[in-house]
């Protein structure tokens, strides 16, 4: 092989490179812009969760509303009862919508969430059932995220995502 083919091998080899490099930036890039635009409503998800009020509902589903009726569903509790309801299990929904969107990691989510997801399912369960039976409603309606969610939850393994390992052992 004479030079000229030699640099002209080598101009291909670096002009594939440079394309290749550069797609793989872009990518990151739009996946890096993407989640950014995420951010703040991310933050007020968390700040919600930490609030005194959520925590308070929260408890309150898991430790008192199995000891209610299931019997007239959703819609036959108190209604202080069913805004707890509604507000702790649509935002535990939501989470679970930003992982299927991609937008949150799953494997952040279920290091997070995962026994408060299985808890919340539990209590919720029974009258979700009952609602959607008495409004004649298919299974894909009310909390069915939430439901779908939890359900893979219990059936996956427990996973420790190493997201702060490495940082934490340095």
């Amino acid at each position: 092989m004479d030079a000229s083919t030699l640099i002209n091998i080598g101009a291909v080899v670096v002009s594939v490179s440079a394309l290749v490099i550069s797609s793989w930036l872009a990518r990151n890039q739009f996946k890096a812009q993407r989640h950014g635009n995420h951010v703040g409503p991310i933050l007020e998800l968390l700040r919600e969760f930490r609030s005194l009020e959520f925590q308070r509902n929260y408890a309150f589903i898991r430790d008192e509303l199995p000891q209610l009726p299931s019997d007239n569903g959703i819609s036959g509790l108190d209604e202080d009862v069913q805004r707890k309801i509604y507000d702790v299990g649509y935002f535990f929904q939501l989470w679970a919508i930003l992982a299927y969107l991609d937008i949150m990691d799953e494997r952040f989510v279920n290091a997070l969430l995962r026994r408060r997801y299985l808890e919340m399912w539990t209590a919720l369960k029974p009258f979700v059932y009952k609602e959607r039976e008495l409004l004649r409603v298919p299974d894909s309606a009310i909390l069915s995220v939430l439901e779908d969610f939890a359900n893979r939850l219990e059936a996956a393994s427990v996973e420790r995502p190493q997201l702060l390992a490495g940082r934490l052992q340095r």
